[in-house]
């Protein structure tokens, strides 16, 4: 009875997740009615990479970073039943291959499954039915729920007992629910603006930022849009993010936090950023035409990506455009070098919170776990050195000893490949920089409603029946409503 309870509360959640998921082509978040973890209360520390994560044979311990931990006795047995939205030829295959060569006697059965709501409705079931011992939980909503609910194991005694640290392997000890360990925040996501280098050369605009303003990257759209003689613009020098709440990540960018709430538990609609933000946005896509219109992604049926991948615009914010630029097949027009730029500040000087790996997937031991010493050896394995196969999935590592650049080598088969598509130089500095600092979701307080409040308001700004301050004051109105309704 106990788990048939905690089947029919997870289905009812189910029903009311906003997700955006794992898409193919666009940036993945999640949107979840929960509540936040009880410890997740301050934005994530980082620390400095190192390198060499080639799995060893047996732990090193290279003076910096402490891996002596994540080895066991190599010749144990068992089989691990190991789920993740990811399909083999998306780098798993690979991961289990390199795994089996540390632990060639654990047998590793792929599980992939879709990051949707049914999807992870149908994963909460496998849970309850003990069918799955690893899993790789995307998106903090989904992966808060399961805390919640208890379908994660308690790992908390295992993390002390071989004194692993969360901040100095993976940059952050905030997720924890009620004091407790369940999952290690493993995956992560890179917010960067991607460039078309024959664009910005023909442009003029000299060598990439390493770091730069809004108003810098708006001035770059300007140089890189080309309107055509009858005024038709035909290729966008820039672009936000396909989805329509995107722009409120200049909140976490600025406070290293929660996009969608403020330091006093309301939500952030009404801060100052999200008004400049908002109105910055509306400009450039409305009036400036400078930016492709996030009401013609709409009716486009376009992502982010596609329209770069389309030649539509120059430039655009992004999270995963690197896996995509080589499949001629699906994207016979791009003929460019991709360059990278960091996601913009709105004040030269500002620590920019989105700069690093922000954590989006947490791995864990599932209940009814059939065989817990295998999946802990799994676990540790997957969470640190595994962890780098997700870059063929358009994700990143968060563990701070994956190699700078292996991302490439992963995804093109070599640099030397890589380099035909992408801009080797600018890549390192912007993705995958667990060094930087990242922002943290901490607060998931009515978050459904919360994410859903903006949405017909903000239809009415991007069509320019709506100014973006009474777009964002409605949205706050009905936000702060379901927050005081949740507490």
């Amino acid at each position: 009875m106990r788990n048939m309870r905690k089947l029919i509360a997870l289905l009812l959640a189910a029903c009311m997740l906003m997700l955006t998921g794992c898409s193919q082509t666009g940036p993945a978040q999640t949107e979840a009615p929960t509540k936040a973890p009880a410890e997740a209360t301050k934005a994530p520390e980082t620390s400095a990479p190192t390198s060499g994560a080639e799995t060893p044979t047996d732990a090193p311990d290279d003076g910096a970073l402490d891996t002596s931990w994540i080895l066991e006795d190599t010749n144990m047995s068992g089989t691990v039943n190991f789920w993740i939205p990811f399909k083999g030829t998306q780098g798993m295959d690979a991961l289990i291959a390199e795994f089996n060569s540390v632990y060639p006697n654990i047998t590793v059965n792929l599980n992939s499954y879709s990051n949707g709501a049914d999807g992870n409705v149908g994963v909460n079931t496998a849970i309850l039915a003990g069918e799955v011992d690893v899993l790789a939980s995307f998106g903090l909503g989904n992966t808060n729920n399961r805390w919640e609910n208890g379908l994660f194991v308690d790992i908390t005694d295992k993390v002390e007992e071989e004194g692993i640290d969360l901040v100095e392997q993976w940059g952050t000890d905030v997720y924890k629910y009620d004091g407790s360990i369940y999952t290690f925040p493993c995956g992560g996501l890179s917010n960067y603006i991607c460039i078309n280098m024959t664009a910005w050369n023909e442009a003029g605009l000299g060598e990439l930022p390493k770091e730069w303003t809004w108003d810098e990257y708006l001035e770059a759209s300007k140089a890189m849009t080309k309107v055509a003689a009858d005024g038709k613009v035909e290729i966008y020098g820039g672009s936000d993010v396909q989805d329509y709440s995107y722009f409120m990540y200049t909140i976490s960018q600025g406070s290293g936090k929660d996009r969608l709430y403020d330091e006093d538990g309301t939500s952030s609609y009404d801060n100052p950023r999200a008004l400049k933000a908002l109105e910055r946005k509306l400009k450039a896509e409305l009036e400036d035409k400078i930016w492709y219109p996030n009401a013609s992604y709409k009716s486009d049926g376009y992502y982010t990506n596609e329209a770069f991948l389309a030649g539509k615009i120059a430039s655009g914010i992004t999270t995963n455009i690197v896996r995509f630029l080589h499949q001629t097949e699906t994207y016979p027009d791009v003929k460019w070098v991709t360059g990278f730029a960091p996601y913009p500040v709105e004040e030269e000087g500002e620590t920019n919170y989105m700069s690093g790996v922000s954590t989006f997937s947490h791995a864990g031991i599932a209940l009814n776990c059939q065989d817990e010493d295998a999946a802990w050896a799994f676990l540790k394995w997957y969470s640190t050195y595994g962890v780098k196969y997700l870059v063929a999935a358009g994700h990143q590592p968060k563990w701070i000893g994956t190699e700078p650049g292996a991302a490439l080598a992963l995804i093109y088969g070599s640099e030397e490949e890589a380099a035909k598509w992408v801009d080797f130089e600018s890549f390192s500095h912007v993705i995958g920089r667990t060094d930087l600092p990242a922002y943290a979701d901490t607060n998931l307080t009515a978050l459904a409603d919360v994410g859903s409040a903006l949405k017909d308001p903000i239809m009415q700004a991007i069509s320019g029946e709506m100014s973006a301050e009474d777009c964002l004051k409605q949205a706050a109105e009905e936000a702060d409503e379901a927050i005081r309704d949740a507490q």
